[in-house]
């Protein structure tokens, strides 16, 4: 009898040693094994636990590295196209003009058009506001893609921009600082320059002037809707020119990305004159917004690795329930190695389904994220993104592949590592123990 036996053994643990690793038994195990079993209910539970920490991780981190990087995006969009790219800071009495027809002339620049910047107090009878006023030419003005889009033009017209005696007076301002001026098309608002210049004779007075508001642009942007106003180029050399107002020459290039090579040349051109680009003037805030959003994917990543610890919980509690059937499948001819694998399954089937539900739940909250930020405004009664705190009116979320990628790696091996010493430890159970128990 006990010939018998071990001549029915033979071939089973002869087909159990050369099976094929992960074969469909190996996945047929380990996916009943995840189930509840009559004398292990808690299994599925923890199971069930351990996939929704690993959702919820994925689907967080997502979102959130979505959202920074959209307002990242966003941001710089926006500060690139407003503002120019090069610029070369003018002496008193330098002529702005040759240098301009040089720099145009570079391969890749896009325009090159003298600015005179200057802050400036602007008051109505409803209130007060204070702008940075860029002196432009019209055309100029309208080579700024958010100035000459269409729907950024919320009132009035660009065609009497810069007619008139020393550019006429009108002006353009932002929503913001229209709404805070309660002023429309049309109507006057007084400009005071921020302070004189020192001279031999002692500080020069302020200047103050009335202007007609001629146009009103909102690029959906608070800061820039309520800190820019656009005044005649001439109009500001007159109205600035006794103030501390810098006179500049502003380029913009087709990609802002090769800057450091386009400073080299307009520093050849306009010689010892000081020159800067947008990195050094703008650069170290979006810097700053890298910097916090690999800080927070970090953050992030630990939490998600916290979440794929779960599973070990729950195999360690599938190894404790299953030792029985282990003995068995060892005793019929199961290898250490095919052990190993159906409990690396099993584990591994909570890290790759949590990841995919994560993803799905992450895309879909970035695309619905709009609503979902409305709705919950309207069920908390408050508005929870404030235009006037986060710029914009609309929450910039961005999904990248490369971000999605990155975030399924690193939940996906820190499942496979969970399911690792729970597999070991089944795979080393000494099946004569294990049935002495049972």
């Amino acid at each position: 009898m006990l010939k018998s036996t071990d001549a029915s053994a033979t071939p089973t643990a002869a087909k159990g040693a050369n099976a094929r690793a992960f074969s469909f038994f190996e996945w047929m195990v380990a996916r009943r094994y995840l189930g509840a079993t009559r004398s292990g209910k808690g299994v599925s539970l923890i199971s069930i636990i351990a996939f929704l920490g690993i959702m919820l991780a994925v689907a967080v981190l997502i979102i959130v590295m979505s959202v920074m990087q959209g307002f990242r995006a966003k941001l710089l969009e926006q500060a690139l196209g407003f503002n120019g790219h090069v610029y070369v800071l003018m002496t008193e009495g330098d002529d702005p003009d040759p240098f301009i027809e040089q720099i145009e002339a570079l391969d890749g620049v896009v325009n090159a058009a003298p600015l005179i910047e200057s802050p400036a107090y602007v008051t109505s009878p409803s209130g007060g506001s204070v702008a940075l006023f860029r002196g432009m030419h019209r055309a100029d003005m309208l080579d700024i893609p958010e100035i000459a889009a269409p729907a950024n033009l919320v009132d009035g017209e660009f065609a009497s921009f810069g007619e008139g005696r020393n550019g006429g007076n009108r002006i353009v301002i932002g929503s913001g600082t229209a709404n805070a001026l309660n002023v429309r098309v049309g109507q006057s608002v007084n400009v005071t320059t921020h302070g004189g210049r020192e001279t031999a004779f002692g500080r020069i007075p302020v200047t103050t002037k009335d202007y007609v508001v001629g146009a009103i642009f909102d690029v959906n942007n608070s800061q820039f809707d309520s800190s820019i106003a656009f005044m005649p180029y001439d109009q500001a050399k007159l109205f600035f020119g006794a103030s501390d107002a810098a006179e500049q020459i502003e380029v913009r290039i087709k990609d802002p990305d090769q800057y450091a090579a386009y400073l080299a040349q307009v520093t050849a051109i306009t010689g010892d004159r000081r020159t800067t680009d947008w990195a050094r003037r703008i650069g170290a805030y979006f810097d700053a917004l890298e910097i916090e959003r690999n800080v927070m994917r970090l953050i992030l990543m630990l939490i998600i690795a916290v979440a794929a610890l779960n599973i070990i919980t729950g195999l360690v509690m599938l190894v404790k329930d299953k030792t029985g059937d282990i003995a068995i499948l060892r005793t019929m001819g199961a290898t250490q190695g095919a052990i190993m694998r159906i409990f690396f399954l099993s584990g591994a089937l909570i890290g790759v389904l949590g990841t995919i539900a994560g993803i799905i739940l992450g895309a879909l909250f970035v695309h619905y994220i709009d609503p979902i930020e409305q709705a919950l405004s309207w069920v908390f009664q408050r508005d929870l993104f404030n235009a006037e705190i986060y710029y914009f009116r609309e929450i910039p979320a961005e999904l990248q592949s490369g971000e999605i990628v990155v975030i399924a790696g690193w939940a996906l091996l820190m499942s496979f590592i969970s399911t690792i010493y729970p597999a070991w430890r089944a795979a080393r159970l000494d099946p004569v123990e294990a049935l002495r128990y049972e």
